[in-house]
């Protein structure tokens, strides 16, 4: 007798879950302009706008904003979240006190240790892979200030169609991916000690209400899988899907004004070139909550 899936609620009932992968593939956009919402600006979009931006995430989990008033800093960043219902900020190492990060080239300090405070390229991720469960993120805002002179796209894909296709091929991606054990992340130390712990955990997990949050890096260094066969043919299905150009996957550059809010899915980012005296500025806060209006 075939063992059923672990995963929660109504994705087990595989009459329910083909409704549900149903909807969600014929809902979901085909072409990154789908993803596009033009707003007023951070501090004066109206309930339209942001009735506008939540039917997007609603069909996949993100959504591209575009301020006609491009005045922004950190607290406009926090006041424009708030209105989605996102106020639990992830206070990490690099971010400001205002829970605010700023996304540019470090030359020294603590930022210059990371790489997303680079102009390097970023392999595909969700955000926070290396938080424990009780400071898991769950939806994060990335805003653009100021573009590279050339690079610095982002690709984008939403777990959800991740989960299904994976799932689709082989189901028992599913329950690899959802082993506790699954993906470990060694402690982060410096020469003053321990600055995080190790870390380990599914690449799936789903909360009370069934929705799947996905935990995932693609790095080849720092990240320990479980070492089983199943597991190495998820992350090579995986691997596959985010590189095959026939996949769903979407591609946009974000320009000064425009941002990216969503249920953190999983992205990357290409190297970049700055402009002497223009460098590339982009401002990032993550989240506990999910998105929703308020």
């Amino acid at each position: 007798m075939k063992k059923p899936l672990r995963t929660h609620g109504f994705l087990r009932e595989q009459a329910r879950y083909l409704e549900w992968k149903e909807a969600r593939l014929n809902n979901y956009p085909r072409a990154v302009e789908e993803l596009v919402v033009e707003i007023d600006g951070l501090s004066s979009s109206s309930a339209t706008d942001r009735a506008a931006i939540n039917a997007i995430c609603t069909r996949s989990n993100m959504a591209i904003y575009r301020c006609r008033d491009k005045s922004v800093d950190r607290q406009l960043i926090r006041e424009f979240a708030s209105r989605f219902g996102l106020t639990r900020l992830d206070h990490h190492l690099c971010a400001n006190p205002e829970g605010v990060s700023e996304l540019s080239v470090a030359a020294s300090g603590v930022r210059s240790d990371y790489v997303p405070y680079s102009n390097r390229g970023l392999s595909w991720h969700t955000d926070g892979y290396y938080n424990d469960k009780p400071r898991q993120i769950n939806a994060v805002l990335l805003h653009c200030a100021r573009c590279a002179d050339s690079g610095g796209e982002n690709a984008l894909l939403d777990p959800e169609i991740a989960y299904i296709l994976l799932r689709d091929e082989d189901p028992r991606f599913i329950e690899a991916f959802e082993h506790p054990d699954c993906m470990t992340i060694p402690p982060n130390e410096n020469a003053g000690g321990e600055i995080r712990p190790e870390i380990r955990g599914p690449v799936f997990s789903y909360d009370a209400a069934g929705r799947i949050h996905m935990r995932y890096s693609a790095r080849k260094k720092n990240i320990r899988w479980r070492d089983d066969a199943l597991t190495r043919s998820a992350r090579e299905y995986l691997t596959e899907l985010l590189e095959d150009k026939g996949s769903p996957v979407l591609r946009y550059r974000l320009r000064p004004g425009e941002g990216l809010i969503s249920n953190n899915v999983l992205h990357n980012r290409t190297a970049f070139t700055d402009k002497p005296g223009n460098n590339r500025l982009l401002y990032r806060a993550r989240f506990f909550d999910r998105i929703g209006i308020t």
